[in-house]
């Protein structure tokens, strides 16, 4: 009975149960407002009106109807600058370049509130289905390397800790950004499909600009690693990928009015600004030190980023004691190799290591470490890895089946 299907249905059902209570309960039923859904509410509201007092208005007034008395104090009361800010509809106006970049989130939330919703109540929404999405991406991510059963415990145990689970409550963009980064690194890793991975990460620099990061660097990696292809397809490939890439990134900051790196910096880790577009702002070594040592070194020492790298560090040692091997052109060690680095490279940009920043690393990171364990594994409870493939010879051997696909030539800061 234990290996016949209705076992795993029933697990998958329950899965699938427990991420929606959760997004429901604790994401769309009990978010946790911060100022940002001010902002990103206002920007929503200002593509129907210019007029600061009406966008203002709109704005608190939303979060007034969505949230408890004692959120709206702690928003509107709680310091100078969110005081100030509450009662001034032009520093208000001037808050929302900091917003603006998220396009695709700022859309979704005015088409909500165009069909009649909250605007606030509607970031709640798409943070809360982001994560539905999410979730269900990785169980089935999980399914194409663990059994069914197996694949619900790992994947629950996953979406169940807290970096997931506040993101689902956090009404901010991160988990829709996260859920178009998993989609490219499917693409790019299961399907072979490595122009629509690009795609996908185009778009998603349209919902975090910062994303941008990480596709620049995959791009990049291609360009010097992947030796199997001829140079000239290498160059021609990474000027196309990384163009979108860089595009969307120069329409998103420049167009959209987005602040600089010195006045995000100064606004976050040193004095909210009031007024940012007239503010003077200067940066010093000494400030980003102390806001290395302030903010970046506690929050990365309670990080779940380190149980997530150990993981899958230990994966890879496991892997290549038992004699497999990581070469620098296949897919998997490639893309691990890329998400290490990006995360290292955004964190010292943006000095304060935020969970919600990084859901699709940590994602991507646990599929990578167990199918990198799984090639280890015995057959042993329907969980037979096939015959051993050093990744030195995939090659010689994807290519064969998986034809002209892009990626077969070589192995098959905000708030």
């Amino acid at each position: 009975m234990l290996d016949g299907v209705w076992p795993r249905r029933i697990a998958v059902v329950v899965y699938c149960c427990v991420v929606v209570c959760v997004a429901g309960i604790s994401g769309f039923g009990s978010p946790r407002y911060g100022w940002d859904v001010l902002g990103y509410s206002g920007v929503a509201l200002s593509y129907e009106s210019n007029d600061p007092v009406v966008i203002h208005a709109g704005a608190y007034g939303a979060l007034r109807a969505a949230a408890p008395a004692a959120v709206v104090h702690e928003l509107t009361s709680s310091s100078p600058y969110r005081a100030e800010v509450a009662h001034d509809p032009q520093a208000f106006i001037e808050q929302l370049s900091f917003y603006r970049m998220r396009m695709v989130s700022s859309s979704l939330l005015y088409l909500l509130y165009k069909c009649g919703a909250n605007v606030v109540r509607a970031a709640s929404a798409v943070s809360a289905l982001s994560y539905v999405l999410l979730a269900l991406v990785g169980l089935s991510w999980m399914m194409r390397h663990l059994d069914p059963i197996c694949a619900v415990l790992v994947s629950g145990f996953v979406f169940l800790s807290s970096p997931f689970t506040h993101a689902a409550s956090l009404p901010t963009p991160d988990g829709l950004a996260a859920l178009i980064v998993v989609a490219a690194g499917y693409a790019f890793l299961e399907a072979g499909n490595q122009r629509l991975s690009f795609v996908l990460l185009t778009v998603a620099v349209l919902v975090r600009h910062e994303t941008a990061t990480l596709g620049l660097m995959l791009s990049a990696w291609l360009l010097l690693f992947r030796r199997a292809e001829r140079l000239r397809a290498r160059l021609a490939s990474f000027a196309a990928s990384s163009s979108a890439i860089l595009g969307a990134y120069v329409f998103v900051t420049r167009l959209n009015g987005a602040y600089g790196w010195r006045t995000l910096f100064y606004h976050t880790f040193i004095d909210p600004l009031v007024h940012p577009s007239s503010a003077v702002v200067s940066v010093g070594l000494d400030d980003y030190l102390r806001a290395v040592a302030a903010d970046l070194v506690p929050s990365a020492l309670t990080s779940s980023a380190i149980p997530y790298m150990l993981l899958l560090a230990i994966a890879f040692v496991l892997h290549v004691r038992s004699g497999g091997g990581l070469a620098l052109d296949e897919p998997w060690v490639m893309f691990s190799c890329v998400l290490l680095l990006n995360l290292m490279v955004r964190t010292l940009l943006f000095p304060a290591l935020f969970e919600r920043f990084f859901l699709a690393h940590y994602l991507i990171f646990a599929v990578l470490a167990v199918r990198t364990l799984r090639l280890g594994l015995p057959d042993a409870y329907g969980l037979d890895a096939g015959p051993r493939v050093d990744t030195r010879d995939r090659a010689m051997i994807q290519p064969a089946s998986a034809g002209a696909s892009a990626s077969s030539s070589a192995s098959g800061m905000t708030r």
